[in-house]
């Protein structure tokens, strides 16, 4: 009956949308976009660059590009969407990119029709199709099917339905994952921005289905009978002094019944907390000092869900076991969110991190940055560790022209414990070396 009620309204809210699209003939516009990412890479553990657990290291040569194309009315009110990757492809990968080039991977990353609504004075915007999410960078930023409506004005707002996940359609076993968002933010003083958002999913556990080492299902991604829902604050002030912060809240259930009968219904209540504060020590130079916590769980036996889990998001903590850095840009890193996905002895145990990041543009074409950062989970590992050690990581770029940026980038880990018995009693190191090429 929840479902079907719900549905009710999704199509009904489509629906209102999809009336309102009706456009005299107009002339288009088109504007194409696209980005390419090219390095080459070397990382004392293979596992560093989403290799297998190998503790040997390696060296790659990875690319890959994104289009998106454009088409819109003259008038600015309604256009088409459209774009697609391919890559991240390894040089000489035998299933793409081997001998003469020949691939077949191919990922859509955009296919959305956006409008401005009628009788809204152009204030409301619509979408539908593949779209970006953009809830928060922390628990889900990356692209999804759905239908939303985005408001702008004294509060900027966007509200929605996406259905991440649709499995049997048609069958009397068909089951769908479905989020339902809203967000916004509003400017008290002139650099000041307060946010909040909060976000429901129905019959979800998480974003992809585990596997065992033979590919076989461990744990679904779809699970009937969960319902969690996020609900999060988010500021930031700029100016000579900067900060920037979030806190979030996840709670509700998951499951009824797992694969093999048994009753195993988790209670969920997870939390995260972020705070970043700096200061711009002169026209080119800023430094500034982050604290994050996420919680994790300490007892897989309890009945309860402790660890905060990221729907689809990109995790910037560092190079070494995240995603700010070129390697990553590129698709190879150990994790990009928290919770489910993240590799033993990491998975559900959170994180705690404290980082002093430096920043300065040396001239017109030259800029550095560097930061130095402690980690380590917020539980312990079923060994009783916790520590990861200390990271620090260095980023140089080199502005060739407007659409061209040379990169070279490497972090070295001072491993604690638990990072040990990951990397075989080993600190570890990545660098690499690139281009961006962006118009």
């Amino acid at each position: 009956m929840r479902k079907t009620a719900t549905g009710i309204v999704t199509v009904l809210a489509a629906g209102l949308l999809f009336l309102c699209t009706a456009l005299p003939a107009a002339a288009f516009t088109v504007d194409f976009h696209g980005k390419a990412c090219t390095g080459v890479m070397s990382a004392s553990d293979a596992y560093l660059l989403g290799g297998k657990d190998t503790n040997d290291s390696t060296t790659i040569g990875v690319g890959k590009f994104r289009f998106r194309a454009e088409v819109g009315t003259d008038d600015g009110r309604a256009k088409m969407v459209y774009g697609f990757e391919t890559g991240a492809n390894n040089f000489g990968d035998s299933d793409s990119w081997k001998y003469s080039g020949d691939s077949v991977d191919f990922e859509n990353r955009f296919a959305y029709i956006q409008l401005n609504v009628p009788g809204m004075n152009d204030q409301v915007m619509g979408r539908a199709g593949l779209q970006k999410t953009g809830v928060n960078h922390w628990v889900w930023t990356e692209t999804a099917a759905g239908v939303t409506l985005h408001g702008k004005g004294g509060v900027n707002w966007s509200a929605g339905w996406f259905r991440g996940l649709e499995e049997g359609f048609g069958e009397d076993d068909a089951a769908e994952t479905d989020f339902y968002m809203i967000k916004g933010d509003f400017k008290p003083g002139e650099n000041i921005t307060i946010g909040g958002f909060a976000l429901y999913g129905d019959d979800f556990e998480r974003k992809n289905t585990l596997t065992d080492e033979d590919g076989d299902p461990r744990q679904p991604a779809l699970r009937e009978g969960s319902e969690q829902y996020w609900m999060g604050l988010t500021g930031n002030i700029d100016g000579p002094i900067f900060a920037s912060g979030d806190l979030i809240y996840q709670g509700g259930d998951i499951g009824e019944i797992d694969d093999i009968g048994r009753d195993a219904d988790l209670d969920v209540s997870a939390w995260l907390a972020n705070l970043i504060v700096g200061a711009r020590v002169s026209d080119n130079a800023k430094v500034s000092v982050q604290g994050l916590y996420v919680s994790g769980d300490d007892d897989d036996t309890d009945g309860d869900m402790d660890a905060f889990q990221s729907v689809d998001a990109d995790v910037k903590v560092g190079q070494i076991f995240f995603k700010d850095s070129l390697a990553a840009s590129l698709d190879r890193f150990v994790d990009d969110q928290f919770g489910y996905t993240m590799p033993a002895p990491l998975r559900n145990k959170g994180l705690m991190t404290f980082a002093v990041d430096g920043e300065i543009q040396l001239d017109a074409k030259n800029s550095l940055r560097g930061a130095v950062r402690y980690l380590e989970t917020a539980e312990k590992s079923l060994a009783g560790e916790d520590e990861l050690g200390y990271e620090f990581d260095l980023w140089y770029a080199y502005k060739y022209n407007d659409n061209l940026t040379l990169k070279l980038e490497g972090a070295y880990l001072i491993s604690g414990d638990l990072a040990e018995e990951m990397f075989d009693d080993d600190d570890v190191y990545q660098v690499a070396a690139g281009m961006v090429f962006a118009f």
